[in-house]
């Protein structure tokens, strides 16, 4: 049984603490967050101890009552958290981004190996059941050769005073690195290869990302942010050589689309991808393996999103590195 640690109590923390309670190989042995009242909240619903102050002098006094830590702290806060489960030698699951920057992440990275301990970034997009539908397709051959991914994504503002943080550029890092980030992820995963360019395009609650990719494949995305308090959309169309794949998101009715033949089904996709991340998380320690998404993959979504940001501010696109496979 892996004891986990649950650092940051706020939001997304409800569904993280489900889905380790609904795993069978672990538990949540400790809520932690520096609000007394949100980790007693987490701790009560899953039976777990709950902890007020920072993640380091917990694991000075009870170390040996933990096996893995899950950061679900601002992202401003990923770094240090991460490096105090990792000075501890404790395996790691990190919201994204795994850091605000690339050399960041990178450092976190080395860390993270030279001590031998697993890292793991929370893509929960792998892991929402449309998408591995698309990429089953994708891995089946149905679909042939990848040559276009559009994604749109449009989401609500947020009322959550816990996730304020989110409004400040500097504690989130932007929209391209806090939320398109999901976007590019996907990208990287479904076409196997990394862009050879950027180009972005931003407004206040709005970004669109071009990837140009060596194969000659394409990848177009669109998030936003600013909809009225429970609107939401996400579409994904994937256009390969011999067919297309499309995840089309009305209010939890997903519409799938694999070689003609639709298919609609009603699920939560949010809490199902987090229930199947914490799943491959625990895999990976008790299998011992490395970890989808690895920390590899975090760091190059990180550069990505960066070149993005470096677009807009240039006003052009931007030329990707050939040799931007450092930390693999």
């Amino acid at each position: 049984m892996v004891r986990l640690a649950l650092i940051g109590c706020g939001r997304n923390a409800s569904v993280l603490a489900e889905a380790i309670g609904a795993s069978e190989n672990c538990e949540l042995a400790f809520a932690i967050d520096i609000h007394e009242q949100a980790a007693l909240n987490i701790a009560t619903a899953v039976h777990a101890e709950p902890y007020v102050g920072d993640l380091a002098q917990l694991l000075q006094e009870r170390s040996h009552d933990i096996d893995a830590v899950v950061v679900n702290t601002p992202n401003d806060q990923h770094a240090h958290d991460a490096n105090a489960a990792v000075s501890a030698g404790k395996h790691l699951l990190v919201e994204k981004p795994l850091a605000l920057t690339s050399e960041t992440a990178g450092a976190l990275h080395d860390q993270a190996r030279s001590s031998d301990t697993l890292l793991m970034v929370a893509h929960t997009f792998r892991f929402m059941p449309s998408v591995q539908q698309v990429r089953r397709a994708l891995d089946a051959g149905e679909l042939g050769r990848p040559g276009m991914l559009r994604i749109h994504r449009w989401l609500p503002i947020s009322t959550d005073s816990s996730s304020e943080w989110e409004n400040d550029t500097k504690r989130s890092g932007g929209l391209a690195i806090h939320e398109s980030i999901h976007e590019i992820d996907q990208a990287l995963w479904l076409f196997g290869e990394h862009p050879d360019q950027v180009h972005a395009v931003a407004a206040p609650h709005h970004v669109q990302i071009h990837l140009g990719f060596p194969s000659g494949a394409m990848a177009i995305f669109d998030v936003m942010t600013g909809l009225p308090p429970g609107e939401g959309y996400y579409a994904l169309t994937l256009i390969g050589s011999l067919g297309s794949a499309y995840a089309d998101d009305h209010h939890n009715m997903q519409l799938v689309y694999r070689g003609g033949r639709p298919e609609a089904f009603a699920t939560h996709q949010h809490a199902l991808g987090v229930n199947a991340q914490i799943k491959e998380f625990i895999a990976a320690i008790t299998q011992q393996r490395q970890p989808s998404p690895s920390a590899p993959d975090a760091i190059a979504a990180i550069h990505i999103a960066e070149a993005a940001n470096q677009s807009v501010l240039k006003g052009e696109s931007v030329r990707m590195p050939a040799d931007d496979h450092a930390h693999e």
